[in-house]
């Protein structure tokens, strides 16, 4: 094996994480939207509790923005795989 096909096998690793994270992130997100679009339209989330709105929405607020900037981040590096290929 030669360096060049050693060097495409590291960037065919790394690149597969990123793919992996963001894989992993759009199921997450999707499955956290499900969930709460099932608990309000079986009534489980009490909008009248101001407490539970507010730790609703700061529980969302968290699981939705990481989720994002691990799939934006994700995906800004699978952009980069022409280019990099491209140098090899």
């Amino acid at each position: 094996m030669d360096y060049r096909d050693k060097k495409k096998n590291i960037l065919d690793l790394h690149f597969q994480k990123y793919l992996v994270i963001a894989s992993s992130s759009l199921i997450i997100l999707f499955t956290y939207s499900l969930g709460i679009s099932l608990a309000i339209i079986t009534g489980q989330i009490d909008f009248g509790d101001l407490f539970v709105v507010i730790v609703v929405a700061v529980v969302s607020i968290g699981v939705v923005s990481f989720g994002l900037v691990f799939l934006y981040n994700s995906f800004y590096h699978l952009k980069q795989i022409p280019r990099v290929i491209m140098g090899l």
